[in-house]
């Protein structure tokens, strides 16, 4: 009886550790899943931005890099046309695109780093946040490393081409300055320090435009949860 008794124990102890071994066995099996699919979308949509990227063309007429343009350097540009001077602001533009080109071969080893590096369960809480949960993740993963890795790249393309001193002649020619104070009411005053940060206006216009247009793209292209349900099932 007591043989009887403890067979049943042992049976019953043998089917909760297979139940849970199954459990863990799912689990594992959806948070690769969800591997899969956080970094198949995030290849998608960062290829979808680095095309953006290497065309100037492209990097000019796209209305997320336009969006990712810092107030600063809009306020800049607004008060360089102002005075007639669109010329300057369209060759500030062409040299942004033209850095932006040149910064891709930084970007890519960077990006395509941290995309490898996800972790399954760091993909799970991904697929938990919804639309856009890939790209803000790899946001905060990368976009340090990117400034610091292209802005010395942006500074030497606007240097080079002479982009940055035509700015900082413009705005801080006293005739310009008094030009523009008439026109605006406000006192003539030096924007030495803001013509001088260009580069770091263009850094933040390339790095925060990569991440709009992947993210655009991320939610428009792709339901985590869908492709996730499509991989278990395969």
């Amino acid at each position: 009886m007591n043989y009887t008794f403890y067979s049943k124990i042992g049976l019953l102890f043998i089917f909760i550790l297979s139940f849970q071994l199954c459990i863990c066995q799912k689990r594992s099996t959806n948070h690769l899943a969800a591997l899969h699919a956080v970094k198949k979308i995030l290849t998608a949509s960062t290829n979808q931005s680095f095309s953006v990227l290497k065309d100037t063309g492209s990097f000019l007429i796209n209305t997320k890099m336009e969006e990712a343009l810092p107030d600063e350097l809009k306020d800049i540009n607004t008060k360089l046309e102002t005075l007639g001077l669109s010329s300057i602001v369209e060759s500030e533009k062409q040299n942004i695109g033209k850095a932006a080109q040149s910064s891709v071969n930084l970007f890519k080893p960077i990006i395509n780093s941290a995309i490898k590096d996800i972790t399954p369960l760091e993909a799970a809480k991904i697929i938990a946040g919804g639309k856009g949960a890939a790209t803000q993740y790899l946001k905060r993963k990368t976009e340090a490393k990117l400034f610091e890795a292209i802005q010395p790249e942006v500074e030497n393309e606007l240097n080079s081409s002479g982009v940055t001193a035509l700015v900082n002649s413009a705005l801080n020619n006293k005739t310009i300055q008094n030009a523009l104070a008439m026109i605006t009411g406000n006192p003539a005053s030096t924007t030495e320090k803001e013509s001088n940060s260009i580069a770091k206006y263009a850094t933040s216009q390339i790095v925060n435009g990569f991440f709009q247009v992947a993210e655009e793209y991320e939610v428009k292209n792709s339901n985590l949860s869908t492709d996730l349900i499509k991989s278990l099932v395969k």
